[in-house]
């Protein structure tokens, strides 16, 4: 039986469950047996991550990129700007929340996420270095390219000059994803005449830009503060946008040689960032 529940695993490859292999080869074991079984061979039971399916040419321009800046050191990196926007919400907004309950009380409140219908959310711009933070901007209205050029004119040049010498001027660049905001002629034709060189990017490549990685740390931050008003949100998010630690900006700045190399072992496909 242990035999035919492991070569059972094999054949139904990686997506099979220990219910689905009961019910298709009519083992007399339980599901909790089975499980035993497969995790005795190293299967054990994970959520499998979702993820885009990459074209080949999607595939070849993240190689292209990956390959294209390999000769840049970790200190190199240090010299980019990354920018990004995220949106983050406030009281009521729950993503899964795990739950330890006795059997029949899915529908005590006591075991619920007392979800609130509407929470208040606030969209958020921001951008930092591998030296630090740079400035945020907080917002509420939809972002187009016309406020994306506004917000650049306020806040990356102002950011800039907090980590870079202007006198002889330093030379930094920039990295944003390809939005179709941040690839418009209004964004692009601001750039060029501020003298601003941004990086080439591939589509579909969040994990090459570690901005990523500080709004997920942010965005953590701020849901442990419950907020129920728009001032209670734009404060959470303020506060811990200054309160990021140094030490971990840097990290990320300098992780890109990495990441590249990944990208590369994958020829191009999805890696683990």
């Amino acid at each position: 039986m242990d035999t035919a529940i492991v070569g059972a695993c094999y054949v139904e490859k990686n997506f099979c469950t220990p219910r689905g292999l009961k019910r298709k080869y009519g083992f007399e074991a339980s599901p909790r047996t089975i499980d035993r079984r497969m995790r005795e061979v190293n299967l054990f039971g994970r959520i499998s991550r979702h993820k885009k399916r990459l074209t080949d040419e999607e595939k070849r321009a993240r190689l292209s990129f990956a390959q294209g800046y390999k000769h840049m050191t970790a200190d190199d990196w240090m010299k980019i700007i990354f920018a990004d926007e995220k949106k983050f919400k406030g009281e009521g907004f729950m993503g899964q929340v795990w739950v330890r309950r006795p059997k029949g009380e899915a529908d005590n409140p006591a075991y619920q996420v007392q979800k609130l219908p509407h929470p208040v959310k606030l969209n958020v711009w921001g951008c930092f270095c591998g030296r630090g933070l740079g400035y945020c901007y907080i917002f509420n209205e939809n972002m187009d390219a016309k406020l994306l050029k506004n917000i650049l004119g306020t806040h990356l040049k102002e950011s800039a000059e907090l980590h870079f010498e202007s006198d002889p001027p330093e030379l930094w660049r920039l990295l944003q994803d390809n939005d179709p905001k941040h690839k418009s002629n209004l964004v692009r034709i601001w750039l060029h005449n501020n003298g601003i060189s941004m990086l080439d990017f591939p589509a579909y490549s969040p994990h090459l830009n570690p901005i990523e990685n500080l709004w997920n740390d942010i965005a953590r931050r701020v849901e442990a503060r419950p907020a129920s008003t728009i001032e209670q949100l734009q404060d959470a998010i303020a506060e811990e946008w200054t309160a990021t630690d140094v030490n971990f900006i840097r990290t990320l700045a300098r992780s890109m040689p990495t990441r590249c190399q990944a990208v590369i072992d994958a020829k191009g496909d999805h890696t683990k960032y």
